[in-house]
């Protein structure tokens, strides 16, 4: 989740209220919280990737119906919750098509149907369920997972910023994961070819600045299978 409000008090109340909500429903949630609209575009940018945003409206320097406009001119999908102190702002709002507009003081009363609303959709996407390193089970939405890797006998899993050590075999996850989007481009990386941008000797360009090895092999097959992607879509 990333909540994002310039006024610390209210950044602060609505962090502790969203977490405690999700602990009742028993989900373990990591938080990034933004003062200013351009903190989370970079954060955006730099591959950040959230299942729900909670984004007030009324800021310095840009506000957050023009944050919503420019995330969903970048084609992100991700749900929306504004929250603000003015009405006046809901029909513009609308929009960006948030999944709910939220009155200031934030209550448990108002935004817990909201979040339970959001968890259920969340639970339809179609998600990966790998063996986490501490124990237990990590569960991953296939929309949010750049590249999967082998590292130090760990299957890391790439979310946006986030990585996410987990036990098993690359081989286990792939046949579990869709192959017209889902590529093995080398013995020790899986790519999500909708998160490529480009294609270079020899690695894939993430469209977040990072790259992807390309075995050397695989070299013609990998752009092949980048560019049949591409034209799908």
């Amino acid at each position: 989740m990333a909540i994002c409000d310039d006024v610390e008090r209210d950044l602060e109340q609505m962090t502790g209220l969203a977490v405690s909500l999700l602990k009742e429903e028993r989900v373990e949630c990591a938080v990034d919280r933004f003062h200013a609209a351009r903190e989370l575009l970079r954060a955006k940018r730099l591959g950040g990737s959230w299942d729900l945003i909670l984004l007030d409206i009324m800021m310095d320097e840009q506000d957050g119906i023009e944050l919503a406009d420019a995330l969903r001119e970048a084609g992100d999908e991700t749900d929306l919750v504004f929250i603000t102190a003015s009405p006046e702002y809901a029909l513009a709002g609308y929009r960006s098509y948030p999944v709910s507009y939220l009155m200031k003081p934030l209550t448990r009363d108002a935004l817990r149907p909201v979040l339970r609303r959001c968890l259920e959709a969340h639970w339809r996407v179609p998600t990966l369920t790998l063996d986490a390193m501490e124990g237990g089970k990590a569960a991953f939405p296939l929309r949010n997972i750049s590249f999967i890797e082998v590292f130090r006998r760990e299957l890391v899993v790439h979310c946006g910023v986030d990585r996410v050590s987990c036990a098993g075999s690359l081989s286990a996850a792939l046949e579990r994961l869709p192959g017209e989007c889902f590529y093995r481009c080398h013995r020790s990386f899986v790519v999500n070819l909708a998160y490529v941008n480009g294609i270079r000797k020899y690695c894939f360009l993430l469209r977040s600045g990072g790259t992807v090895p390309v075995a050397m092999r695989e070299y013609p097959e990998a752009q092949k299978r980048w560019l049949a992607y591409v034209e799908t879509e």
